[in-house]
């Protein structure tokens, strides 16, 4: 594999990174936002967790496409 198909990895992996812990931390907070105001806050953790779930979604599809393309260039067709 290229260094550049590595390296999209390497980002692609750090966004993934990026984005599970931005989903950790709003399900904490959220939680505890809940428990000092007695209010529940299931709407918007549905909503943030969905669209954060799409984006993750996305960059696996992408980090695939790229393993993939990465192999199909290392070993080209035989014609």
């Amino acid at each position: 594999m290229a260094t550049n198909e590595i390296k999209v990895n390497l980002d692609l992996m750090s966004a993934l990174i990026k984005l599970r812990e931005a989903s950790v931390v709003f399900n904490e907070q959220t939680k505890n936002i809940s428990q000092e105001s007695g209010r529940d806050y299931e709407d918007e953790s549905e909503t943030f967790n969905t669209g954060i779930y799409k984006c993750m979604d996305a960059i696996g599809k992408m980090i695939g496409e790229s393993a993939v393309y990465g192999v199909y260039s290392l070993i080209p067709d035989r014609i």
